[in-house]
């Protein structure tokens, strides 16, 4: 278990994103937009308007993943941005993207895949920028959305069941650790399994969660559990995944369905019950603690700390935000 600790904690997913700690030298991590606060640090910022929650939020695609593949790059784009609104609790209005570009043909991919992934998540493209002839090309990609009730990662309370939701069923894509188990569904169903997570939040069974991404599903409850100043007991063993894959490689994966939620013990059956009808895993990994301690132990019993982030901030966020 020492060495895993180790291995993950000298990642590159891991390294990369505790680098970002430095962003709030010049930012706020709350703001007010006409007296209500916004949190930075969630998957999309929420803006309250009227009685429901505007939902704000964007995405940087990996750049050698450009280069390599430009045509799943512009899918890709559109496909972390819809999972972010619905990990907020809410549903995709529309998006606008920033495209720079150093070739015709990996405009013409970019743009083909954001079009193809737009049209599947029922989410127009109603604006943007482009430029080509540039020295390298970079994407970006914003997306509006609306909740009723929220999903956040600073809802998690002491006692909460800490549960991982995925589709084991997929592939990673050549080269990089994304694992695409969406692309082979139809277009209904990528939907209907996204519209659960809405769902769960209008029904009031869940107020906390947080999307798996580019950090993996160890780095993202570090995130969470930042966000909400907790830490867990993490059950390695209980941690749903493909038989194939190791547990290291899985952890830091970035998969195209993956979510975090934080439950009230009372509601996790209900919610689990929602997403295995589906065909997805659902399973409690974890329990949430108040010592900021992120701890794991294994079926042997045995017990190792992985992570204090009391004493080592992740990226930062969580402490000084307003009550």
């Amino acid at each position: 278990m020492r060495e895993l600790i180790e291995s993950l904690k000298s990642s590159e997913s891991l390294v990369q994103k505790k680098a970002i700690g430095d962003i709030w030298k010049y930012f706020p991590k709350a703001c007010q937009i006409s007296g209500e606060d916004v949190l930075l640090g969630d998957d999309a910022a929420a803006i309250k308007f009227g009685d429901h929650y505007l939902l704000l939020a964007g995405e940087g695609v990996f750049q050698p993943l450009i280069e390599s593949n430009p045509y799943l790059a512009g899918r890709t784009s559109v496909l972390t941005n819809v999972n972010d609104i619905y990990s907020m609790g809410g549903r995709p209005v529309a998006i606008v993207d920033v495209l720079f570009s150093s070739d015709s043909k990996i405009t013409e991919e970019i743009l083909r895949g954001i079009s193809d992934n737009a049209a599947r998540y029922k989410v127009p493209v109603v604006g943007g920028h482009i430029s080509q002839d540039t020295q390298c090309s970079s994407l970006s990609v914003f997306i509006l959305g609306k909740a009723k009730n929220l999903l956040s990662s600073f809802n998690a309370r002491d006692g909460d069941d800490l549960v991982f939701i995925s589709n084991s069923k997929g592939k990673f894509v050549p080269g990089f650790n994304f694992w695409d188990s969406s692309s082979m569904l139809g277009d209904e169903e990528v939907l209907d399994d996204l519209e659960l997570i809405a769902e769960i939040a209008e029904e009031g069974l869940a107020d906390t969660a947080k999307d798996v991404s580019m950090a993996g599903l160890i780095g993202s409850i570090l995130m969470l559990l930042e966000s909400s100043q907790r830490g867990v007991l993490l059950n390695l063993d209980k941690i749903p995944k493909p038989c194939e894959v190791p547990l290291k490689e899985w952890l830091l994966a970035f998969p195209s369905f993956g979510f975090i939620m934080s439950l009230r013990p009372e509601n996790t059956d209900k919610v689990k019950d929602k997403f295995q009808k589906r065909g997805l895993k659902c399973e409690k990994i974890g329990q949430v603690t108040s010592d900021m301690k992120v701890s794991f132990v294994n079926k042997a019993g045995e017990k190792e700390l992985f992570w204090n982030l009391r004493t080592t901030p992740f990226i930062g966020v969580g402490d000084s935000i307003p009550n």
